[in-house]
Formats: C-alpha cells, structure tokens, sequence
C-alpha cells in the first residue's frame, strides 16, 4: 500500500528551466565567457555546479566558484520566486494531502531556492520533508543517496513509496533504492518505450485511485 508520494522538484512540481537557463547566460556573461553548448531544457537537472562546468567547458574550480556566485545572486533573490507550478500539480498535491498521503521532495536543486519556490507558491504545509543537493553535505553524493537518506529518516519502505520525475536519471535513482518510478511526461526530460510517462498530474491521481 502506498503511504508517501516522493517528487522531484524541476520539471516535475514546477516549470523552473526559463528562469535558471537565463541565469546561466547572464552568469556566464558576467565573466565574459561563451557557452560552449547550448543552452536549452536538457541542462536542467543535475547539480549546479556541474551544470556550470557543462555550459562553460571549463573545471577551474575557482572559476565555477564564481560562476555558481553569480548564478546564486541572480537566481535565488528574485528570479526562482517568479517560478510558476506545472498546470494541475496545485490541485494534484492538494488532493495527495486530503487522501492522507505524505508527501516529500527530493531534488537536485539547492536547498535555499526550492523552498523560496515553495513559500511563494504557498506549498509549505504540504511536504514532511525536502530533501535538496546541498541538505546535508557529506551524507549523499547523488539522488539515489538522497532518496535512501530520505527513507531512512522518515521510517519508510520502500514498497510503501513512489518516486515521481521526469527523467530517466531519476528513474534510475529510485531503483536504486527499490522505489517504484512514476515518469511524467511534461517535464524535461524523454523516456523510451516500454516507459509510459502519466500525461498530466490528474493522471496520477487516476492511477493512485486504481492501484
């Protein structure tokens, strides 16, 4: 029986990628550097810093010391607050929380944004946790870590929980851990076949009713 909803944050809950893909142009120009690949959806996801080391083509720590400084300036003050929740997901967590599911995050992004994001879209009283990259340094280097610690402090089995994303990187992640994966299919990420992402957030609905 399943008692908590796990999601990821990006591309899953909220619609994050124009307000940090015009982040990383700007910090990248601060600098006076070009990107060296595009700068497009499909860098949403992984962790900042090595995102950074991506679009710049570079691994000079101190240089993404700064790139990630500048990011952090222009993101987390005002631009991750203007951060717009996927159609349906407002009604689709209401609707987890009222059917008595608890529901956690656990994503890529910073600790300090995403719950900027979920104060502004008055999501506070939603999650028993959020897990984010930076929570707990040390104790996890990647999201399946992350999902593992996550179970652990909150006393969950495994076969108790889902994992909600939209990559197949988070699909991995959840395996690891033996988490059934839910893919979504408007988020940023592509699933092959046989994967059938759910359409919208009322397909979740749906398909946790008939379970």
């Amino acid at each position: 029986m399943t008692t908590h909803v796990l999601f990821d944050f990006d591309g899953t809950l909220v619609d994050s990628a124009p307000g940090i893909l015009t982040c990383f142009e700007q910090a990248l120009s601060a600098h006076g550097l070009p990107a060296c690949r595009p700068i497009d959806a499909s860098l949403i996801g992984p962790p900042l810093r090595q995102t950074l080391e991506a679009v710049s083509g570079c691994q000079d720590p101190q240089l993404i010391d700064a790139l990630a400084a500048s990011f952090r300036e222009l993101y987390d003050s005002r631009v991750c607050l203007q951060t717009p929740a996927y159609d349906g997901c407002q009604h689709m967590l209401h609707a987890l929380k009222a059917r008595g599911l608890r529901m956690a995050i656990a994503t890529n992004k910073r600790l300090a944004p995403t719950r900027g994001i979920i104060a502004a879209l008055g999501w506070q009283d939603l999650f028993v946790e959020v897990m984010a990259s930076d929570s707990h340094p040390g104790r996890y280097a990647h999201k399946a870590g992350m999902i593992g610690a996550l179970l652990s402090d909150l006393g969950i089995e495994a076969s108790a929980a889902i994992y909600v994303g939209d990559t197949p990187a988070d699909g991995c992640a959840a395996a690891a851990n033996g988490v059934e994966f839910w893919p979504v299919d408007w988020g940023y990420g592509r699933f092959e076949l046989p994967e059938r992402p759910l359409a919208t957030p009322r397909h979740l609905l749906e398909r946790l009713a008939s379970a």
